[in-house]
């Protein structure tokens, strides 16, 4: 029997209720986080933090106190004996019932559950999902919303054609970003990424990343790009808060190598950004 953290205690999973009426399952109304968490710290937690408060506010969903989340997310780790946790912290506007027009005050739900880290996959090939958009005017591309359905449709797709990830473009056709993780590519040394105009999400590995190369004096160009710009690639490689920095080994089928030095180097500054 496992447990999770609901509403501010410990509970047994098969004894935690969620209220029929609770928005975030009826309309995706909520934001969530995904985060690793390694000998009882979680994984740039401010960066996480601030971007679950930005979310928050975008909805209209009243801020949480962060030393009570982190405490849980800790404790719960804790209490299953998980050295090393996937941490998901999920946020809705509570139990206000359907339509439109939420009903009442708002009171929160909130729920943390927490699994063992998984080993990062040393390589990951991607497919191209061109009905697969992010709009970056749009809340579900600047926050980490619980509505989820698109990226997941994305997901099957590229899977579907035997891929392990999708990629997925921005309204305008732009690349934008993998399915559950932010895109970069390097060429002749400068590394490229979509701005987040391009509708991918902020992501906590993407922002640590940028400012460590940067302080490192490595050129890094955030823009719009077509998709043909991932052929006249060098390498590439995808980043998310669970699995670090992974690298691409083929778009669409054909092939992109990472040299090992390069590889070596990149993984190194993102573990050790902060």
């Amino acid at each position: 029997m496992t447990q999770v953290w609901l509403n501010g205690a410990l509970v047994q999973a098969d004894e935690a209720r969620i209220d029929p009426a609770d928005r975030g399952f009826l309309l995706g109304d909520g934001a969530f986080e995904t985060m690793a968490c390694q000998r009882g710290e979680i994984r740039r937690w401010p960066r996480h933090r601030a971007r679950l408060d930005r979310a928050l506010q975008a909805l209209d969903i009243p801020r949480l106190d962060a030393a009570e989340l982190e405490h849980g997310a800790q404790t719960l780790c804790q209490s299953l004996g998980l050295k090393r946790a996937v941490v998901r912290l999920t946020v809705s506007r509570g139990a206000m019932g359907g339509g439109m027009q939420a009903t009442g005050a708002v009171s929160p739900t909130v729920l943390i559950t927490a699994r063992p880290l998984p080993d990062r996959p040393k390589t990951l090939s991607a497919r191209i999902v061109p009905d697969a958009r992010r709009d970056g005017r749009n809340l579900s591309s600047q926050h980490k919303l619980t509505g989820y359905a698109d990226m997941l449709g994305a997901r099957r797709t590229a899977q579907r054609a035997g891929a392990d990830i999708a990629l997925v473009l921005s309204s305008d056709g732009h690349l934008s970003s993998a399915d559950s993780a932010n895109l970069f590519w390097v060429r002749g040394g400068t590394v490229f990424t979509p701005a987040l105009s391009c509708g991918c999400l902020p992501g906590t590995a993407r922002a640590a990343l940028l400012d460590a190369l940067r302080e490192q004096r490595v050129e890094v160009c955030e823009g719009e790009y077509a998709p043909s710009a991932l052929e006249t690639a060098d390498w590439g490689f995808v980043t998310n808060a669970v699995m670090g920095l992974t690298p691409i080994v083929s778009v669409d089928g054909d092939a992109m190598t990472p040299p090992d030095a390069d590889l070596a180097l990149f993984r190194a500054v993102c573990e050790a950004a902060a």
